[in-house]
């Protein structure tokens, strides 16, 4: 069994700018302050960073507790519902090329299993997915509410993966992602990364960083399956070892 996870702002969807826009709003409502919206740039990091980032642009990073947590991401999770159906209404969600494709081929493959890696909240990850109609395509995932940082996130997701399909044995974990961020990261969990140039960083961006394959956008379906067909020596790492052993004991 082969473990795809995907990223999703920028790799499967954008929104515009609806997650922002609904970090903005809750910033108002929770502190009653506004910030520039260029001031931060979210593109491959977590909720809990862009939160942070938002909080030092306002002068509030001293504020940042534990309650100040849970009273920021439950007043963004009610104002994102929110972004997301007027985006929706508006026509400004918009599903990246190859996507579709790409996803309805392997739900019908039975040695690929489909998930999550992604900054979002989980529960943020949701709201985008059911607005974008994609949220039934994935079954497991790791979230920026299990880790501020990737790298954890993204062994997160693997792990749960391996639990999902067991008691089949997985063979290799593949992270597909749009930034420099989801190819460090990705790598760091030990996962092979298809990179593709489909938002605010191109080819040219990407390609210092390595990724395993690198594509313009999703498009190449057979390319992107041919690819992860392979057996990736990388999973016989230690590092995957280790993760496997972590469920098998």
């Amino acid at each position: 069994m082969r473990l795809v996870l995907f990223d999703i702002d920028g790799t499967l969807i954008t929104t515009g700018h609806a997650g922002m826009r609904a970090y903005y709003r809750a910033l108002g409502s929770v502190f009653s302050v506004s910030v520039d919206g260029e001031s931060i740039k979210p593109d491959g990091k977590t909720d809990p960073l862009i939160a942070k980032e938002l909080l030092a642009c306002a002068d509030l990073a001293h504020r940042w507790s534990e309650d100040v947590r849970v009273a920021l991401f439950g007043s963004y999770l009610g104002y994102l519902e929110e972004e997301m159906s007027r985006a929706k209404e508006d026509g400004q969600i918009r599903i990246l090329p190859g996507v579709i494709d790409l996803l309805d081929v392997l739900s019908r493959q039975p040695d690929f299993s489909m998930g999550l890696v992604t900054g979002n909240l989980e529960k943020g990850a949701q709201i985008k997915l059911e607005k974008s109609g994609l949220l039934h395509f994935f079954r497991f995932g790791g979230y920026g509410s299990d880790f501020e940082d990737r790298t954890g996130l993204t062994r997160v997701g693997i792990e749960r993966g391996i639990r999902f399909v067991a008691p089949a044995a997985v063979e290799a974990a593949f992270v597909i992602g749009d930034t420099p961020f989801d190819i460090i990261h990705g790598r760091a969990a030990g996962a092979d990364v298809i990179a593709v140039a489909s938002a605010r960083y191109s080819l040219h961006d990407l390609e210092p960083y390595k990724p395993e394959l690198l594509v313009p956008d999703l498009t190449q379906t057979d390319q992107i399956i041919k690819f992860m067909r392979c057996s990736p020596e990388r999973w016989n790492t230690q590092v995957n070892r280790s993760i496997i052993n972590r469920q098998v004991t």
